[in-house]
């Protein structure tokens, strides 16, 4: 009898596809939706916990469609794709894009999953190490609040759901939707609650899990937007600032010396949490259960139309911009690792390596960030892909401090330029950590350190799916957007300057944020849509 009860718990817990949200429109099967009979053991905790990170690798998120399938790169580049044509990835976004929606789901399943095992951790008759289950229930509190930082940044308010579902009866899932200083005030407190139960980095090993330094690392992400449009709460770069220290002053995280090794590292299915605090992690064939194969490098690589164990078929949806290209001086290596001066051709069954043109328009150029070429895992797979995708770096966390500091007392300290000078250096193959008089950035003003780091920006994280949020909560969104616009060249008609004009001049000043699934709407009556949706 418990194998059984085991099954239906799992088989309602470990769903999907099924958010709370797409329950509303079915009638319960004869019982209400209980995880009863299971969490007994700590395998049973530990199981439940990898079906919470698991819906990060969903094919709606991080697995597929958030690389480079829905905007999220903004001014950076554009999405070259004509299965996308008419849909968020190309800015003709509507309320009932299927895209929006099942990633509306997705992040709702996996704030289920969490709820459900937060209300069952705690169970006194379940043997397990008091350490361990604080651990397990830090990641898991954790883990919700990133599921609603990434509804938050994409919605603003949605129905802050805090406890697991447990009737699939409409009545019972009808939910406002909070404010999103609601939802963003949730997300410290399951954030900071997290911190003091997670292990430190040093002691986790790997990227996959979460440890202090990713809790206290998206803190400061978490409050930098806060502080940033439409919030303003500007006192909140002080506590951006103070959580990217708590990881600075670790004296455990340290950029990798290259660059380019870090991407090949998460080809390779290898860790280096010093540099990668945090990430998701994807299996090399898809064949189990958590976690699953994702697109990494397929969707978003260099354009390669040959099947094959060399290099690796790859769509290359994202090309870049002019722009992007411009932010970098020649002499900076991650200009050609990131906008890459090539592509492969079909040459009978070879992909054979074709460069660009030096001189030739850098719309051309596909994101070179995430390259199959290093895979190790054969055979190489049309769909399918091993390599992981950085969720945060350490890179990321000097620069946070960098802008916070500057923010917030109004100019650059020792610190912050030393901060930004370190992700500079390593950028241009120096070492890191030693000072460079001809190329470090050396003005502290607040002008023009804000403008250097918001170069910076892009230059070291560029296709990481931070852009987006990055220019919305600076207030540039809409003018960066029709600058892009205006850059493009307006008479052209190569396809891809076709498809780049098509993309900028799609985008409306409401876009900064996605409309609520109009699904969602005829389900839950309490909902209200976004304004100009």
């Amino acid at each position: 009898m418990l194998k059984k009860i085991k099954y239906i718990g799992l088989s309602v817990f470990l769903m999907s596809t099924t958010s709370c949200s797409k329950l509303l429109d079915l009638e319960p099967s004869g019982y209400e939706m209980l995880a009863e009979g299971y969490y007994t053991t700590e395998s049973e905790l530990n199981y439940a916990l990898n079906g919470v990170y698991a819906n990060l690798a969903d094919s709606y998120l991080y697995g597929n469609n958030m690389l480079g399938r829905m905007g999220l790169e903004a001014d950076e580049a554009y999405e070259d794709y004509s299965s996308d044509e008419n849909s968020v990835g190309d800015y003709n976004t509507e309320a009932t894009d299927t895209k929006i929606l099942n990633y509306w789901r997705a992040c709702y399943t996996g704030i289920n999953r969490a709820n459900t095992l937060l209300a069952n951790i705690d169970n006194d008759e379940i043997a397990i190490d008091q350490v361990k289950r604080n651990d397990i229930k830090g990641q898991t509190l954790f883990l919700r609040g990133y599921y609603y930082f990434m509804l938050v940044t994409r919605f603003q308010g949605v129905p802050l759901i805090l406890k697991p579902i447990q009737s699939a009866r409409a009545e019972a899932l009808q939910q406002e939707r909070a404010t999103g200083r609601e939802v963003y005030a949730q997300i410290v407190r399951d954030m900071e609650q997290a911190a003091d139960l997670v292990r430190p980095a040093a002691e986790v090993s790997t990227g996959g899990r979460v440890s202090k330094s990713a809790v206290w690392g998206m803190l400061a992400r978490v409050n930098l937007y806060l502080a940033g449009y439409p919030y303003n709460e500007r006192e909140r770069y002080q506590d951006a600032m103070v959580y990217a220290g708590r990881v600075i002053n670790e004296d455990f995280h340290a950029l990798n010396s290259s660059y380019e090794q870090i991407f090949i590292n998460y080809a390779q299915d290898k860790y280096d949490i010093r540099e990668s605090i945090f990430e998701v992690e994807f299996h090399s064939d898809g064949t189990a259960v958590y976690p699953t194969a994702g697109m990494v490098g397929r969707n978003n690589g260099i354009r390669n139309p040959v099947i094959d164990d060399v290099i690796g078929l790859s769509i290359g949806v994202l090309r870049s911009t002019d722009y992007l290209h411009g932010l970098y001086v020649s002499s900076d290596l991650r200009q050609e690792w990131n906008v890459a001066p090539f592509y492969y051709v079909n040459t009978n069954g070879v992909a054979t390596i074709t460069y660009w043109v030096p001189t030739d328009s850098k719309y051309q150029r596909f994101c070179g960030k995430f390259r199959r070429e290093y895979e190790t895992v054969t055979p190489k797979l049309q769909s399918q892909t091993p390599q992981n995708f950085p969720l945060l770096r350490y890179s990321d966390v000097l620069l946070m401090y960098a802008e916070a500091y500057n923010e917030y007392f109004n100019g650059a300290d020792d610190n912050a330029v030393e901060y930004l000078n370190m992700v500079r250096r390593r950028g241009l193959g120096l070492d890191p950590t030693i000072a460079s008089p001809a190329t470090d950035f050396t003005d502290r003003s607040y002008e023009a350190f804000q403008r250097e780091v918001r170069d910076e920006r892009p230059r070291e994280l560029c296709f990481e799916m931070l852009r987006k949020n990055d220019i919305v909560r600076w207030g540039v969104f809409y003018d960066n957007m029709l600058t892009r616009e205006a850059e493009t060249p307006q008479t052209f008609t190569s396809s891809y300057y076709v498809r780049a004009r098509r993309y900028f001049r799609s985008v409306e000043r409401k876009d900064q944020w996605w409309p609520i699934p109009a699904y969602e709407l005829g389900v839950n009556k309490k909902l209200v849509q976004n304004q100009g949706w």
